[in-house]
């Protein structure tokens, strides 16, 4: 599939780092969210199918891709701050977003804070309770030292090798935690996908987090791992989350 270009892709300052985001289509706003050690090129072959009916707009989350390295340790609510005052440059409110693993809990933790800016989100792969140092034993083996056994995450990131070694070393910083209070808090539509074969996220964790929140859907995709919108799942993906962002808040 031919990959669009876009209308616009800048970096701008936001707080104490730079943010870098790309923009396509026109329609409604909606922001996608990359995974830990991705950048929005992750969602380069998806962009097509949404910007035929929205102004996708594509992020680098902090420390990632074309955005700024990191200079301070990963905090997952420091991020999603950083998205919505992003947002607040760009004069949107009421966007709809997709978020992958890391990309999701972002867009939880900004739905908690600034509910005034997201209007629906379909979150892949995310609990909003999650902590890497509960999993030792993949902190172990994902480490710069390891470098050769993730060759793929070099191609995310525009930094070179010191960006590419703090996205790693920074996995060990990763900590989610919302409140029952923080998740009743959340008033955009959401949709919950997990893959059945999901690693480290528990579908009792998601389907309580479902429970939770105002206004959700669960989707378990049988067979599916991590990367429940991915692969032989995309087609049917793309069909079910414009479906469910369409008719988001009618």
């Amino acid at each position: 599939m031919k990959i669009l270009n876009p209308k616009i892709a800048k970096r701008i300052p936001i707080r104490d780092t730079e943010i870098y985001y790309e923009i396509y289509g026109e329609g409604p706003p909606l922001i996608m969210l990359h995974g830990y050690t991705q950048s929005s090129i992750a969602w380069q072959e998806f962009v097509r199918e949404y910007a035929s009916q929205f102004s996708v707009i594509l992020i680098d989350l902090h420390g990632h891709g074309r955005s700024a390295s990191f200079t301070k340790p990963l905090n997952v609510r420091e991020v999603a701050e950083e998205v919505g005052l992003l947002l607040d440059e760009l004069d949107l409110q009421r966007v709809a977003g997709i978020g992958l693993s890391f990309g999701g809990d972002v867009l939880l933790s900004l739905g908690s804070t600034r509910p005034d800016l997201l209007k629906s989100m379909v979150v892949i792969g995310a609990n909003a309770n999650w902590r890497a140092k509960d999993y030792p034993e993949v902190l172990a083996t994902f480490q710069y030292k390891n470098i050769a056994s993730f060759e793929w995450i070099r191609t995310f990131h525009a930094g070179g090798e010191e960006q590419v070694k703090a996205v790693i070393e920074n996995l060990a910083n990763y900590e989610i935690c919302l409140t029952t209070k923080e998740v009743n808090a959340i008033t955009a539509s959401v949709l919950l996908v997990l893959g059945d074969r999901a690693e480290q996220i528990p579908i009792s964790s998601v389907v309580e987090l479902h429970k939770n929140l105002p206004d959700s859907q669960l989707w378990i995709v049988p067979g599916a791992g991590h990367y429940a919108h991915d692969g032989a799942y995309k087609e049917h993906f793309v069909k079910l989350s414009l479906a469910f962002l369409n008719s988001a808040g009618d």
